[in-house]
């Protein structure tokens, strides 16, 4: 059961969601079509911090922080 990242075509809204087989998605404020968004990786290091690929910010799309050390 994959979180997926999503931005609305509509109002530019991004947002996750937890998508079950093939369930239809549309943007949880207008109800209009959605794009898939590429999702960063992130993985745990072995000195405990969190890693992302991309452009160095979190791996959770609704976070400012650019560590996951103070949420995670």
């Amino acid at each position: 059961m994959p979180i997926y990242e999503y931005r609305c075509d509509k109002c530019q809204l991004d947002f996750e969601k937890l998508v079950f087989g093939q369930d239809e998605v549309v943007c949880p404020t207008c109800g209009c079509q959605v794009q898939k968004l590429m999702s960063a990786c992130s993985f745990k290091s072995a000195a405990g911090d969190f890693k992302t690929s991309g452009t160095g910010k979190s791996g959770c799309s609704t976070c400012s922080a650019t560590s996951c050390a103070g949420c995670h």
